[in-house]
C-alpha cells in the first residue's frame, strides 16, 4: 500500500484564506469620549478655584473670609454659658496678682447682663466658665495702692462648643501696660473709697480683628494648607483624566475637590456639577468586524 502511494502527487501547499462572516461586534467604552475632556478642563479649572480658597485661609488678616468671622459665626447658633475662657495676665515680664477681671456676659436672649468678675492668683491666671460664645470683651484692672487703678479693655472672641465637645476652650494671654503709660490718661469714676480708675481701650484697633485663640487661628491655617493639598492632588487626578479623556480619573478629581470648599462652597457646588455631568456623557462604541 506504501508503494501505491509514493507515486501519487502531493497536495498544493497555498496561504489559508479567511474570510469575514461579515458580523461586527459593538463594545461599549466608558472612556475616550470628547465630551470628557471638556468636563475634565471644567474640573481643572474647579482645582484652581479651591487652591485659591486655600491660600485665602492661611493669609488669615487679608483674605475674604477671617478666623475672626468663621469662629464668630459659628458660635451664633452655639448653647448659652457653653464656653470657658482662660489666660495669663502679666506686667513687664511678671504676674499680675490679684487683678480685677471683668467679662462681658449676655443672657440667652442676648441682653447684655452684669459681667462676670473673677480675681488672678499668684501667678496672674484666671478662668471663666458659663461664658457666652461669640464676641465679647474684656476688663482688667489693677489696683494701686495711691487709689489710681488701672484698666484695660479688649475685644475678643470666645470659642463655640466643637462636635466632640460641649464645652468651647479659649486660652489669651494679655500683657498689662506698666503704671507709666497711664499717668497722661484722665482718672475717672472717683468712687466711694476715693479711688478712680485709668482706663485704656483697644477697642478701635480690635475692631476689625478682635483677638482669638491662637490655636483656633492656627486650626484655620491648617484646614488652608489642606485645602491647597487636595486641590493639588485633584488638579493630577483632572490631568490625567483630560490628558486619556477618563471617566474614572475625572470622578475621582470631582470627589477630592469637592472638599475644598471655599467661599460659599463654590468648589463643592461646581465639583459636585461636574460629577453629576460624567454620568451624561455616552461610552464611546468601538465596532469590532468579526
Amino acid at each position: 500500500m506504501s508503494d501505491l502511494l509514493q507515486d501519487a502527487p502531493a497536495l498544493p501547499e497555498e496561504e489559508p484564506v479567511f474570510q469575514s462572516s461579515g458580523t461586527a461586534f459593538e463594545i461599549k467604552s466608558s472612556d475616550g469620549h470628547p465630551v470628557l475632556r471638556m468636563i475634565g478642563i471644567f474640573v481643572f479649572v474647579i482645582c484652581g478655584l479651591g487652591f485659591a480658597n486655600g491660600l485665602d485661609f492661611i493669609n488669615p488678616e487679608s483674605g475674604l473670609v477671617r478666623p475672626h468671622e468663621w469662629i464668630n459665626g459659628m458660635a451664633q447658633n452655639a448653647p448659652h454659658d457653653s464656653a470657658e475662657f482662660s489666660g495669663t495676665i502679666v506686667s513687664e515680664g511678671e504676674p499680675l496678682v490679684n487683678a480685677t477681671v471683668l467679662l462681658e456676659h449676655r443672657t440667652a436672649d442676648g441682653i447684655l447682663d452684669a459681667p462676670l468678675e473673677t480675681k488672678t492668683d499668684e501667678n496672674g491666671n484666671f478662668k471663666f466658665t458659663g461664658a457666652t460664645p461669640g464676641l465679647t470683651s474684656i476688663e482688667i484692672m489693677r489696683n494701686n495702692a495711691d487709689g489710681k487703678n488701672d484698666a484695660i479693655r479688649h475685644r475678643l472672641i470666645l470659642n463655640p462648643p466643637s462636635f466632640f465637645e460641649e464645652t468651647g476652650f479659649t486660652t489669651i494671654d494679655f500683657d498689662m501696660p506698666p503704671v507709666d503709660e497711664f499717668s497722661d490718661v484722665e482718672c475717672t469714676g472717683n468712687y466711694t473709697d476715693g479711688s478712680c480708675v485709668r482706663l485704656i481701650s483697644y477697642f478701635e484697633d480690635e475692631m476689625e480683628f478682635p483677638l482669638i485663640d491662637q490655636s483656633a487661628a492656627g486650626f484655620y491655617i491648617m484646614i488652608g494648607w489642606a485645602m491647597i493639598g487636595l486641590a493639588l492632588i485633584s488638579a493630577g487626578f483632572a490631568f490625567y483624566g483630560i490628558k486619556n479623556s477618563s471617566r474614572g480619573m475625572i470622578q475621582t478629581s470631582c470627589v477630592l475637590v469637592f472638599f475644598t470648599a471655599g467661599h460659599y462652597y463654590s468648589a463643592c457646588l461646581f465639583s459636585a456639577m461636574a460629577f453629576a455631568l460624567t454620568f451624561t456623557v455616552p461610552r464611546k462604541s468601538i465596532i469590532l468586524d468579526a
